[in-house]
């Protein structure tokens, strides 16, 4: 029903001659306490495709994971304490737009969603120069304590996101999806305590999915990224796979999880 609920809501904005403001989801941020160990099981053991190896901006450490037609951002602040037992949650959600941030911050003021002030972050670029890296729109609206939701530009002098995801899909595909028969992310579960205001305005960002995963909404008390649930070739092949490493969660008809204590304590699902 929900997809088809966003089906429409893209006719009808189309016909009106109203452009969606968001392609798609571009990536999910996860922090870690230590993200290397989080980034070697997704890379190495479950083989995701590298997005970007480890950098280190001034005591930050990050690095990323391509997950076909996302990534998912690991990092660990400059201050974060150092625990014995590691844990990893679900801190960031980035949303590719249409147009230029420049172009669409007034589409999405007249639209009544609420945006900060553009936030740019330069570096030196592969070229040598000094540039802009990315730009970020933080969405007040539907950000929480703990999950920042926001606009991410890329510089393509810096990153061009459609040909490194069609990397990803064929590094996939190369790979057979590793041991767990990874193709994408498929969908993305978020609790809210808003559930109607959340909705109505996730409609006017992402009436469809686009090529990344869609977004499911949910009545909570815990608001925030409640987990993701990837693709997966053979829902038994991953399953095996699972029990064998002891790596096995909760198992429904539809969809198997992945142990919490194996990725950090985070939520991921598999599913066909």
């Amino acid at each position: 029903m929900m997809r088809s609920l966003a089906g429409l809501s893209l006719m009808v904005m189309m016909l009106a001659g109203v452009r969606p403001v968001v392609r798609q989801v571009d990536h999910i941020v996860v922090q870690s306490d230590d993200p290397k160990q989080l980034f070697d099981l997704l890379t190495g053991t479950l083989r995701l495709p590298v997005a970007h190896p480890f950098r280190n901006e001034s005591g930050e450490i990050s690095a990323g994971v391509g997950a076909g037609n996302i990534s998912i951002e690991l990092f660990r602040p400059a201050d974060a304490p150092r625990t014995e037992r590691p844990r990893a949650r679900f801190t960031g959600l980035a949303l590719e737009p249409y147009q230029q941030l420049s172009q669409i911050l007034s589409e999405l003021q007249a639209a009544g969603i609420v945006c900060d002030p553009p936030q740019s972050y330069a570096s030196t670029l592969p070229d040598g120069s000094r540039g802009t890296f990315w730009t970020t729109v933080v969405l007040p609206q539907l950000s929480v304590p703990g999950l920042s939701v926001f606009l991410s530009e890329y510089n393509r002098a810096f990153l061009n996101v459609e040909v490194r995801r069609k990397q990803w899909g064929g590094e996939l595909t190369l790979s057979k999806g590793g041991p767990l028969g990874f193709e994408s992310v498929k969908e993305i579960i978020v609790g809210t305590g808003n559930l109607e205001g959340d909705r109505e305005i996730w409609q006017k960002l992402l009436p469809q999915p686009g090529e990344g995963p869609a977004m499911r909404l949910t009545k909570s008390a815990t608001e925030g990224i409640q987990r993701i649930v990837f693709k997966v070739k053979s829902l038994e092949q991953a399953k095996d796979y699972l029990k064998a490493q002891h790596w096995l969660g909760v198992v429904s008809q539809a969809d198997v999880g992945i142990a919490a204590s194996a990725v950090q304590g985070l939520s991921i699902r598999l599913t066909n």
